[in-house]
């Protein structure tokens, strides 16, 4: 949860049912800023762009050393596009409509609850293809296995990117990066200082 803070002239604002519909609306506002905000960040990062590329993308994010690329490596299944799940999931934060009124000395504190996912229900509409329990959104920034054992070509695997060996073909390490995790975090603080 985040709270929305408004401050207004000093009114009895129990018997002011248009000021509380103004403050709503500012409110539903500043949440809607944010989530296009937040929206356009986690659009325009690497990882996501790269993943939207499918199987044909470039490893712009340099996650793989270059080698392939994150939406064949994942194992996605071609044609799938697995950054939909989370922008659903962004789009469904809402401001609750009742406010919080409170009389302080300076003015009228007016305040809102944001409804929005947990994090763990991002994790859960994120998983790995071939690892139950396991999200890809989070594996990003804490790192996936397997990369050793990749091989990227075109027309293999469920991807048609390319597919696991059997055994290890080089030496190589996933490079964890900065993603969703933080963008998600910043959202909550920005909203946090909203007024």
């Amino acid at each position: 949860m985040a709270e929305l803070d408004y401050k207004k002239l000093n009114l009895n604002i129990a018997k002011m049912k248009g000021l509380r519909f103004a403050a709503l609306e500012i409110a539903e506002s500043k949440v809607d800023d944010s989530k296009k905000n937040l929206i356009e960040n986690f659009s325009s990062h690497e990882v996501t762009r790269e993943i939207e590329g499918g199987a044909g993308a470039n490893n712009i994010s340099g996650t793989l050393g270059g080698y392939g690329n994150l939406f064949s490596f994942i194992g996605f299944n071609s044609g799938f596009n697995p950054i939909d799940s989370v922008k659903n999931l962004i789009n469904k934060i809402r401001v609750f409509k009742k406010p919080y009124i409170k009389q302080e000395k300076d003015g009228v504190l007016v305040s809102f609850d944001v409804n929005a996912p947990k994090m763990s229900d991002f994790e859960d509409k994120t998983p790995m293809p071939w690892a139950t329990g396991r999200s890809w959104l989070t594996g990003i920034e804490k790192g996936i296995s397997g990369l050793g054992y990749f091989i990227s070509r075109d027309g293999d695997g469920r991807s048609e990117g390319g597919q696991q060996a059997d055994k290890k073909i080089r030496q190589a390490s996933f490079r964890k990066v900065s993603y969703f995790s933080k963008m998600y975090s910043d959202f909550f603080k920005k909203l946090a200082r909203a007024r």
